[in-house]
């Protein structure tokens, strides 16, 4: 009998405590995460002034911002861009350090200014993060900047190389170009004598230049694309250092676009080559280039590839829609229960920025964030 009563002593306990108990709000209950937007300032076009701004989000909700820090776009003294957000790819490493696209690199929590200087980036090293400069003024060399002292400065060894693998360029010279292999003991190796006729597409910005993307696979092999002179169709190869050359697909009917084309991971770490035509995954098993329909953003996020005419691109979250806007693809960021994408309007070939788009899990309803000089969605940061 004794026992009897413990035992139902104990399960209403069970029942009392599991009734009480604050009950969770979806996957961002008490999730403090942030959006890095870069903005152009209203006189941007007089002051070549640029904003990094940070909007906090709360269960799902902006609760405030704030601007991390104000630079120019070009500065006196400079040659070519000083800052700039919205050229290539921005990344953003340990929730706190922002990498341009063309080098510069801004520490979001002190709010200063780390890098101006323009290059590459190679990798991230730890503490370290590595660029390379190939200036037809300056030459080739490595530069590093040390997270722990902020100090940034040129490699002085001539042989010092992080990612182990020569150097490949292209010689447009003459057509068709040819891609050639060069080792630090100054050898040169033709690795393609036809490759193509790149490119030609507009080059974007002063001292960005996409007409030729090379991706590397690893320190020995790298895929690129191979175009036709018409420039309607291009086919994709992989090369191996070791002279070894595999073409894994072509594409064809590629219409003219404005947008250069390029290689990436995507977030599911899946090889994605983007083009006139649109996304295309690259499977080097299978030896394939297929057109995707879907393009995953991370985050079980997903974004139809091609735009539709009557309502721009469906935006996927795991199997259910979260909406269908007129967006950019390229820019899409997301964390995890967010999604932020480019709002557009679109007016026959004519196109607006209108914003930053977010939806969120928690209320699962859309938000804009009116931007009206917006440069470039950097990214996410985890609070």
């Amino acid at each position: 009998m004794r026992f009897f009563k413990f035992s139902l002593l104990a399960l209403t306990l069970v029942f009392f405590v599991a009734f009480h108990m604050p009950q969770k709000k979806g996957l961002l209950a008490g999730k403090k995460v942030s959006l890095l937007v870069a903005e152009y300032d209203d006189n941007a076009a007089s002051n070549n002034m640029q904003h990094l701004v940070n909007y906090h989000f709360l269960d799902g909700a902006m609760v405030s911002k704030e601007t991390v820090i104000s630079l120019p776009t070009k500065k006196a003294g400079v040659t070519g861009n000083y800052v700039r957000f919205d050229l290539g790819k921005n990344r953003i490493y340990r929730n706190r350090y922002v990498i341009t696209g063309i080098g510069n690199v801004i520490d979001i929590k002190t709010k200063k200014l780390l890098v101006f200087e323009r290059g590459d980036f190679v990798a991230f090293r730890g503490d370290s993060i590595v660029f390379r400069t190939n200036d037809i003024f300056k030459g080739k060399y490595f530069s590093v900047l040390d997270l722990r002292t902020e100090k940034f400065g040129n490699v002085e060894n001539p042989n010092y190389n992080p990612i182990q693998r020569p150097d490949i360029e292209v010689d447009e010279t003459a057509k068709p170009f040819s891609i050639s292999a060069y080792y630090v003991t100054g050898k040169q190796d033709i690795l393609v004598k036809d490759a193509g006729y790149g490119e030609a597409q507009p080059l974007l910005g002063d001292d960005v230049k996409r007409k030729f993307p090379i991706f590397w696979l690893d320190n020995a092999s790298f895929l690129y694309a191979n175009f036709s002179k018409n420039q309607q169709s291009a086919s994709i190869y992989k090369v191996n250092i070791n002279h070894t050359i595999e073409k894994l697909g072509e594409i064809t009917e590629i219409p003219a676009t404005a947008q250069s084309t390029f290689f990436e991971i995507s977030s599911d770490d899946g090889i994605v080559y983007s083009c006139g035509k649109g996304r295309f995954s690259v499977d080097l098993k299978k030896k394939t280039v297929t057109k995707l329909l879907f393009q995953p953003i991370g985050n079980s996020f997903f974004i139809e590839s091609d735009e539709n005419p009557k309502y721009g691109r469906t935006i996927m979250y795991e199997i259910d829609v979260a909406g269908k806007k007129w967006c950019r693809l390229d820019n899409a960021k997301t964390v995890s229960g967010y999604a932020a994408v480019q709002s557009e309007i679109v007016m026959g070939e004519d196109r607006y920025p209108q914003g930053v788009a977010i939806w969120n899990t928690t209320t699962k309803k859309w938000i804009t964030l009116d931007i009206t000089n917006l440069s470039d969605i950097v990214g996410w940061v985890e609070e």
